[in-house]
């Protein structure tokens, strides 16, 4: 075992940030070492709970701590920038929240920071996590969905507060400026990523926002987006946090090619990917294949105390701390966050002047 890998939490205004310390708690050899947060009572409240001995209430001091390794941001959106820059600047490695940011103005100036600087810097796109995910990119690789055509993402939830979110999250979420937007940006920032990862790069977005169950928002509800792709690829993507349905989210993906359809059903009561094919070379596995994913024997879960739907955090922040080890490439880089800002901006965009936006070619 290398040396202790010490972790600095940045912000609890997201609740993520209780998903990944208790998982960075679970990992041998990591330990938090120091938690800020601005609101005084929650962060002391996280040090109790993970059993952290030193607090502030202004980043800036953990920042100027010379035995940190990592920090992890769970800060409102809009303040992502400052705090990465900040970061960066007094040469701390980082771990962003999604959205990286709420405008194009703020993750080009986090891109630049990195870029510039040469530390390490991933953003929380913790979908890529979710096994079924991965045996889709898997089979995605393998070329046996052919040249792929189209694209369809659903994901949603019943809401922020629906789901079980702090007061003091919902508040920040659901302002315009603090948040950046509504579902579009919250959930839809995760459908966006797995697009681009499964079928490429996007060069257009329209875009279509409204609140039609909660009108008291002052942000959209619902949305849906067309896509198109660099490889000529057609994608849709709906997102709601209005979602009525069982477990009270849902996410689901499905991938439409030449040689078969994939569809991927994510957080939902029994995740799954069902594939269909027309198998030349073996006749006998042609048509629907419905492939039994399970976790690695080797995956240091305690999986009976942690809920289904927050399993991946476990898995993302597993791998991040073993990439970082090994001085491997993060899964996710601060351009996969940059592109996912610029497609979310180019939505909003087209929304609001109901044309379609291209994206900037410097991709």
């Amino acid at each position: 075992m290398s040396k202790t890998v010490k972790v600095g939490m940045i912000s609890f205004a997201h609740v993520h940030a209780d998903f990944r310390s208790r998982a960075l708690g679970e990992i041998e050899g990591v330990e938090i070492v120091a938690i800020a947060d601005d609101n005084e009572q929650r962060g002391r409240a996280a040090t109790a709970t993970y059993g952290v001995e030193t607090f502030y209430t202004d980043y800036h001091d953990l920042l100027a701590r010379d035995d940190l390794d990592l920090v992890f941001i769970h800060a409102e959106n809009n303040r992502h920038a400052d705090i990465v820059e900040a970061a960066v600047a007094a040469g701390k490695n980082v771990f962003c929240e999604k959205p990286m940011a709420t405008t194009i103005e703020d993750a080009e100036r986090i891109a630049r920071a990195v870029k510039n600087s040469g530390i390490r810097f991933t953003v929380g796109f913790v979908s890529r996590y979710i096994p079924e995910v991965e045996r889709a990119r898997a089979i995605i690789e393998t070329g046996a969905l052919g040249t792929i055509l189209s694209a369809r993402a659903a994901i949603g939830l019943a809401g922020i507060r629906e789901i079980g979110c702090p007061e003091y999250m919902a508040e920040w979420m659901e302002d315009p400026i603090r948040g950046g937007g509504g579902a579009f940006i919250d959930e839809g920032s995760h459908a966006v990523d797995l697009l681009r990862w499964y079928v490429g790069e996007v060069d257009a977005v329209n875009a279509t926002l409204a609140r039609l169950a909660k009108k008291h928002l002052s942000v959209e509800d619902t949305a849906v987006a067309t896509l198109r792709f660099h490889d000529g690829a057609l994608g849709e993507l709906q997102t709601s946090w209005s979602l009525h349905i069982d477990i009270g989210m849902r996410n689901v993906i499905e991938i439409y090619g030449t040689a078969g359809t994939m569809i991927v059903e994510l957080t939902s009561p029994a995740p799954s990917l069902r594939l269909y094919t027309e198998n030349q070379t073996s006749p006998l596995l042609s048509g629907w294949i419905t492939p039994h994913i399970k976790p690695a024997e080797s995956e240091p879960h305690d999986y009976q105390s942690w809920p289904t739907n927050a399993l991946h955090y476990r898995r993302e922040v597993e791998d991040v701390i073993t990439r970082f080890r090994q001085n491997l490439p993060f899964r996710t880089s601060v351009d996969d966050g940059l592109q996912a800002c610029r497609i979310i901006a180019a939505g909003y965009e087209a929304a609001h002047s109901k044309v379609e936006v291209t994206l900037p070619c410097d991709k």
